[in-house]
């Protein structure tokens, strides 16, 4: 047994002495991966240092260069590089590349407490009222807390009063010029004798009406809402007004003889008053605290004069003798949505956004009777009928309606109604006194009705795209000034006229690359001359003419 025993444990000896041997003698995990790495390297690193992926990207890189070599890219793309790039940039002229006149603007207080200042406010002496979380009106405006924080009275946004003609971008020089050619051409105006509608389709369509540079000015800082060319041949005046009260008033004809002018060279006895921008014929005023609602030149006894109305509850009449924006009437519990006046300039119907109609006398600056509920929602647009001034029509939520003026009372009915299928954005009377009605709808559709030979359906529908969206201003579509046309902008930066008696393709389309860059929602022709003017949401005025 022990023989057998020392036998297997000298085995065993002999076969751990092996396994240490063998374990010496192998290689480390770090000798593998150098190893390992040293055949990677030695198989895929030639003479140039480059691995074989390296190879394979370098020789698609060549590949592509030689192709875009034949194929001219280079040169190509040098070139559109370095073309000159033109209608890109919208017009300058305007507000837009003057100086704006520095305000002196009431600062308000910060709110401190006036015990923490040891200041006692004389509650006795100016107390207005008190509300019912038990803070106190004073006298002037000012809110005084039971914690005795006393807070400024809230700085006015709406203008208040008559409004002087101070412009809000130029200088007292330029005001006082301007107020006083305003005063020259109008005073001529008012007595001559009206003039009859001459502007026509046909004139416009044959003349192939053109947008130059001079003819396009940034008139309003805001979106144009509502503009009006002025009656008086003299001189050509367009107003508009834009989202935010603004009031822009544009003599285009200045502006193009200051075009002329700098290209010829010429200098002028303005060069020499450094204080003073150079006179493109755009001033705007702040003539309202809120939307402009009507911006329309008068008739009548307003003839000469600008009717404005805004949702500050005001309306306002540019009196171009006083150099003042008259404050006609003002209400604190109405925003006013839409205004039209009669052609004696006596009188004028005004609407508001909860559907309310007032009849106004421009005279005595007073409503004539109570206001009457005649819509539940906004009234768009009103319009007084031309031909038949006893008849006016509104538009509305999905609703066209067309009134009789002597039988407004309360619970009045419309004499015809004419159902949309969406919201109806405008209705407008032809200005030929024919008794055709125009609506806007946001069902992609321009309709040609005639209320009192037929009710119930349009006598024609031209299918337009009124999509406008969110940012620019519903499309209107407006009369031609002789009532032979239609005319309403574009999604595609354009203007379009249609014939008022057949469904058939526009007429005539004009347009402009170059000095059009946005879409012109709200038009305006003129009386007399072939011109048509575009407003935008940039606050720009696009004037064709041939």
């Amino acid at each position: 047994v022990c023989e057998v025993e020392a036998k297997k444990g000298g085995g065993e000896k002999r076969e751990n002495e092996n396994r240490r041997k063998s374990a010496a003698e192998a290689p480390t995990a770090t000798d593998a991966a150098a190893a390992a790495a040293a055949v990677v390297k030695n198989e895929c690193i030639d003479n140039d240092g480059l691995t074989a992926f390296e190879r394979e990207r370098e020789a698609h890189i060549a590949r592509n260069k030689a192709r875009m070599e034949a194929l001219n890219i280079k040169t190509l793309g040098d070139a559109v590089g370095t073309r000159e790039k033109k209608g890109v940039a919208p017009s300058t002229r305007g507000i837009a590349g003057k100086r704006t006149r520095e305000k002196i603007e009431a600062s308000v207080p910060t709110r401190r407490s006036s015990r923490a200042r040891n200041i006692a406010p004389e509650l006795a002496s100016g107390v207005d009222r008190e509300r019912r979380d038990g803070s106190v009106i004073l006298a002037d405006g000012a809110t005084y807390y039971p914690t005795g924080e006393l807070t400024a009275a809230p700085v006015r946004t709406r203008p208040s009063g008559d409004v002087k003609l101070d412009s809000e971008n130029g200088s007292e020089r330029t005001d006082a010029a301007f107020i006083e050619t305003l005063k020259k051409s109008m005073g001529k105006f008012i007595k001559t004798a009206e003039k009859p509608t001459t502007a026509s389709v046909a004139n416009m369509t044959g003349n192939k009406l053109k947008l130059r540079e001079c003819d396009v000015a940034k008139c309003t800082p805001k979106g144009v809402t509502h503009l009006d060319f002025s009656p008086d041949d003299s001189m050509l005046l367009v107003a508009s007004g834009d989202k935010e009260g603004h009031i822009g008033l544009w003599r285009v004809d200045q502006a193009e003889t200051s075009s002329s002018v700098k290209s010829e060279g010429v200098k002028t006895e303005n060069d020499d008053d450094e204080d003073d921008d150079d006179d493109d014929g755009v001033l705007y005023y702040k003539a309202h605290g809120a939307y402009i609602s009507h911006c329309k030149w008068g008739q009548g006894a307003l003839r000469g004069k600008l009717l404005t109305s805004a949702y500050d509850g005001a309306v306002r009449v540019l009196d171009p003798e006083r150099g003042v924006f008259q404050e006609t009437v003002y209400s604190e519990e109405d925003e006013f949505s839409a205004c039209d006046q009669f052609s004696n300039g006596h009188g004028a119907l005004v609407c508001d956004n909860v559907g309310n109609l007032h009849q106004l006398d421009m005279r005595t600056g007073k409503f004539t009777s109570p206001s009457l509920s005649i819509h539940e929602k906004k009234i768009n647009t009103v319009h007084i009928d031309p031909g038949n001034e006893h008849m006016f029509a509104t538009s509305t939520h999905q609703l066209v309606s067309v009134w009789d003026v002597r039988k407004l009372k309360k619970n009045a009915k419309a004499v015809y109604d004419l159902p949309h299928a969406k919201s109806s954005q405008a209705a407008y009377w032809n200005p030929n006194g024919s008794g055709a009605l125009l609506t806007t709808c946001y069902d992609d559709a321009l309709r040609v009705w005639h209320p009192s030979t037929d009710a119930t359906k349009e006598s024609l529908k031209i299918k337009h795209n009124n999509q406008t969206g969110r940012w620019v201003l519903p499309f209107r579509a407006i009369w031609s000034a002789a009532g032979d046309g239609v005319l309403c902008g574009s999604m595609q930066r354009s203007m379009h006229i249609f014939n008022p008696r057949a469904a058939v393709p526009a007429l005539a389309t004009f347009a402009s690359a170059d000095h059009m860059t946005a879409i012109g929602s709200r038009l305006a022709c003129h009386r007399h001359h072939d011109f048509v003017a575009a407003g935008t949401a940039s606050g720009r005025i696009h004037v064709f003419r041939a």
